[in-house]
Parts: structure tokens; sequence; C-alpha cells
């Protein structure tokens, strides 16, 4: 039996709250989104699982939480808790938070990409042998019948720049604008989409991505090194596409590569190598090779 948490179980405590008022509200984030693919990968793959429990198990996932982490934590001082997985939403910087990612109770770091691991292994070294690379995975999908309209998912916000591609494509997009649609519209969407265009400065997974290509629809991204927040800073080669591969899509440097590129991309089919790399099957059998 796995227990998994993301919160704290406190009533006194501000996370608990504000998660109970995330799910009154239906709100859905990215973390709840790796929540939901371990659940499913883990009763696929058969692994029971309590989530949130007030009594610990022996190996705890903590996906996010500071309150939570610093529980179980406590919990494995006591000794009632054997191992700790802490990530992969929990902090920002490894030393956030009073540095409760360098808690020595603390088995396995979770990061979602390489780039990601690349950036916490610089910054505190001390981590090196505890961060692991571990992406959540998405559903398995019926693939898109590629004859509605393109999509375009903007979370970059540059008017100029999207203007730019619209007049290029030729065509009426989807346009989604990051925080400002819902999830089912989305997924809609991507059911007849022949190909997306995705826009972006940086990505510590791309989930959207991966949505994308579990339903066979291949992807463009903008080409984008250079990540920063808070005076932090990172470069790495596809930082806004972690697990972007040739089988999946392509890199574009400017407006004018587009209608070649997406030629070529239109003879892709990603699906095959998203089922089998980056699904909630492929993520929790991952996770569970790590534990």
């Amino acid at each position: 039996m796995i227990a998994v948490y993301t919160h704290s179980q406190s009533l006194i405590s501000k996370e608990y709250w504000k998660r109970m008022v995330r799910q009154l509200t239906y709100k859905y984030s990215g973390p709840d989104a790796v929540l939901d693919s371990l659940v499913r990968g883990l009763k696929e793959i058969g692994i029971e699982l309590e989530l949130n429990p007030k009594k610990p198990n022996e190996i705890a996932i903590v996906l996010s939480g500071i309150a939570a982490l610093g529980q179980i934590i406590k919990h494995k001082q006591s000794r009632r808790i054997k191992t700790i997985i802490a990530g992969p939403n929990i902090v920002t910087h490894p030393r956030d938070e009073d540095g409760i990612m360098l808690s020595e109770e603390i088995d396995v770091v979770l990061v979602p990409s390489q780039w990601v691991a690349d950036f916490y292994r610089h910054e505190v070294p001390e981590l090196a042998n505890k961060i692991k690379v571990w992406p959540a995975g998405v559903s398995i999908s019926d693939a898109s019948t590629r004859k509605g309209k393109p999509i375009i998912y903007d979370k970059l916000g540059n008017q100029s720049l999207l203007n730019q591609i619209q007049q290029v494509i030729g065509s009426q997009a989807n346009v989604f604008t990051y925080g400002s649609f819902k999830h089912k519209d989305y997924q809609r969407a991507l059911s007849e989409a022949p190909y997306l265009i995705y826009l972006a400065k940086s990505e510590s997974q791309g989930l959207a991505l991966q949505e994308a290509w579990a339903h066979d629809v291949p992807t463009l991204v903008n080409k984008s090194t250079h990540w920063e927040a808070g005076g932090l800073s990172w470069d790495s080669p596809q930082i806004n596409c972690p697990y972007l591969t040739p089988e999946l899509g392509s890199i574009f440097e400017n407006t004018e590569e587009l209608p070649i590129m997406i030629e070529r991309v239109l003879s892709l089919h990603p699906k095959q190598y998203c089922d089998e790399h980056l699904s909630d099957r492929a993520s929790a059998q991952k996770l569970l090779n790590l534990i």
C-alpha cells in the first residue's frame, strides 16, 4: 500500500483550506493533473494507494504541500514511515521554504524533467544522488481525425507573434490562451486537430503537449532556451518542451519556417510514442521502479 499526499490534513493549516476551496470552485491545475495521472496509473497496474490518509504507511509520496511534507518528515523521525518520496510540485528552488527539501529524512526528490534536475543539482549539489526525473503521464486517448482546425496553444502572451502565426498558417485556428479555457474544450479540439502550435517561454514538463501527442496530434513549438524567476535563471536547449522528440514534432525559430514544418509534421504519428513512454501507466511504472 502506498500513501499519496497532496496537502496537510490539519484543520488549522492554511494548506488544508486552500485545497478545500479549490475543490469547491472546481479549479484544476498542474498539480491536480499530476495526482490524477498517478492515481489512474497505479490503478491500471494494480497497485493500491491511499490518498492523504491520517494514518501513515511505510511508503509516503508527497506530490505537493509544504505542510504535508513537514508532517510526513515528523512521522519518519518517529519511525512511523520508512520511505519518503517528495515532489515534483512542492518548491521551485530546492532551498525554498527553509530548505525543507534538504531534510535528511527525504529519500527521493522528484523533479518533472531533466533540465529541472540539472538546475537543482547545480544549486544544491548535496541533493544530487536523491534527485530523480519523473514525468507525470496522460490518459491514453483516441487519435485525432485530423479533419478539424489546427490549434494554437498560447502561454507566451505575445500578440504580435500570435498574429503572425495566424497569417502564415492561412486558416482559422482554435486559439487556447493559458488560464482562460476549459480543459474539456481543449480535449474536444484535440480530437480533430491536424497539428498544434505551442507557444511558451518555459515548461517544467508540458502536460498540454503530452495531451496533444496522446491524441496523435504533432506539435510545433517556438524556440526558447532560457528560464528565469525570482532572480534565478537557467538555460537549456528545449526549456519549453523538455519531452519533445523528432517523433513528436519540431521546434521553429521564426514564423517563415512554419509552412514547410507543418507539411513535415503532418506525416508524424506521436500517439504510439506517447502511449509507450508518457502515459499514466508508463509514468506510474517508472515511479514504482524509483521506489
